[in-house]
């Protein structure tokens, strides 16, 4: 995900779902520095704040580890090896699922786009044994994950069931504390999404995705 708070406002629910069985990783690409809107912050201070509200939240939905990769915030689009750090990740990692931004959809951040496109070109380099042979002279063998995930999305083809995890999925926002100023009715606004998503494949709460073999 492209920032700090961006794995529970996408997916927060199903990561409570996920981790009762699975391994579980957030990858954040930036460092979410430039996401406040008090003109005299400190964007270091900003960015090691945010660090540590995605800890705190990842460690309460059940997540392994929290990999942080911090790239400017705003200027990921322009970051050339990032699709070669998520195929190293994704070849070291191994995963069966990856979950990443819609980047088609209407409500896409730029770095939630830049993001995606970088996680989709990652997965095609980790999982052929032509590209970037080097990863090879460092052991990382390629990897092919099943499935990629593609929320928040508009035209959703898989939900997960959350409606014993949707209290988690809020209180984790509610863990963001730097960011919820910029979130104007955050709660009615995630409610209603998984609200009108459960109510897609008839579950009371639920997170839709798009989902993509690959």
């Amino acid at each position: 995900m492209a920032h700090p708070d961006d794995p529970e406002l996408s997916c927060g629910g199903s990561i409570a779902v996920w981790a009762k069985k699975d391994r579980v990783y957030n990858v954040i690409v930036s460092c979410g520095e430039k996401g406040t809107w008090d003109r005299k912050a400190s964007p270091l201070l900003v960015a090691e704040e945010r660090e540590k509200e995605a800890k705190e939240a990842a460690q309460y939905l059940g997540v392994k580890r929290v990999i942080f990769l911090r790239h400017p915030d705003g200027e990921l689009s322009s970051i050339k090896t990032l699709k070669l750090e998520l195929a190293a990740l994704i070849r070291r990692l191994k995963p069966y699922t990856i979950v990443t931004h819609d980047p088609w959809s209407r409500y896409f951040h730029p770095d939630h786009r830049a993001t995606a496109h970088a996680v989709i070109e990652g997965i095609m380099i980790a999982r052929d044994w032509h590209f970037y042979p080097f990863l090879l002279e460092i052991g990382l063998k390629p990897h092919r994950p099943k499935e990629l995930l593609l929320g928040i999305t508009e035209k959703a083809n898989y939900v997960v069931d959350i409606t014993k995890t949707c209290d988690k999925k809020i209180k984790a926002i509610g863990m963001h504390r730097s960011q919820l100023g910029q979130l104007p009715d955050w709660q009615k606004r995630v409610c209603n999404r998984v609200k009108n998503d459960g109510a897609s494949a008839g579950y009371k709460f639920g997170e839709g995705f798009y989902k993509m073999h690959v």
